[in-house]
């Protein structure tokens, strides 16, 4: 499903260039909640960014679903970015819109008819638990209330896969219990290709499959979840 060959990524200024990505091969199996673990700085967030081109990879080649996206125009990145959900550590709500105009943003720019748009919001803020909150604004609501609004965001488009850069390290204990519990039904009811990057091993415990492990822009190891890490 998702496929990095020998990916390498820099940044700043020619001289003093720091190598965030050092050539980095991973494959992630279709169906799969796969953890990318590691500490602050280790490349974690770069990685992930790289599988849906908001990072595009000085060396190497990203594939999702057989297509090559370092191959790809812009315009044919948009295309493909409709399959590939991405939910963040802060939410990246807007805040003068609400529930409903948040989650069905992505609908509007893909040019999906209204009748067609009210459908999907609703489903989707049904499955994640929020039908009740559909007019209300970001600020009424709580932290874990935000991420959900996020996940239903990120479904609306039916993707193949959902990118999730630390979705949890802003919340409590039992908010993030709850988020996970969401994040497995996603993968169980739609089929869909999760990837989770954490620094938080009890993340990687509770909800994924297999986990890599990254250190100084290298991956280190992949493990499946039994194994201990």
């Amino acid at each position: 499903m998702i496929a990095l060959q020998q990916v390498s990524k820099s940044f700043g200024p020619p001289k003093s260039r720091f190598l965030a990505i050092d050539s980095v091969s991973l494959c992630i199996k279709e169906g799969d909640i796969h953890g990318i673990i590691g500490a602050s700085g280790a490349g974690k967030s770069t990685l992930l960014r790289m599988m849906n081109a908001l990072e595009r990879p000085d060396l190497g080649e990203v594939k999702v679903a057989g297509r090559s996206l370092t191959a790809m125009r812009n315009s044919q990145l948009r295309e493909a970015r409709r399959s590939i959900g991405m939910i963040f550590q802060h939410f990246n709500l807007i805040g003068n819109r609400n529930v409903a105009g948040n989650v069905g943003l992505p609908l509007e720019l893909a040019g999906i008819p209204k009748r067609e748009r009210l459908k999907r919001i609703e489903e989707y803020l049904t499955f994640v638990g929020l039908s009740d909150k559909i007019h209300q604004y970001p600020a009424e609501l709580s932290g874990g209330q935000k991420q959900r609004v996020a996940i239903a965001r990120a479904l609306v488009n039916q993707p193949k896969v959902l990118l999730c850069d630390e979705p949890t390290s802003a919340l409590d204990s039992q908010t993030t219990a709850d988020i996970l519990d969401v994040l497995s039904r996603i993968n169980e009811k739609f089929g869909v290709t999760i990837v989770i990057v954490t620094h938080e091993v009890d993340v990687v415990n509770r909800i994924c499959k297999h986990v890599s492990v990254m250190d100084q822009g290298r991956l280190i190891d992949t493990y499946p979840v039994e194994a201990d890490i």
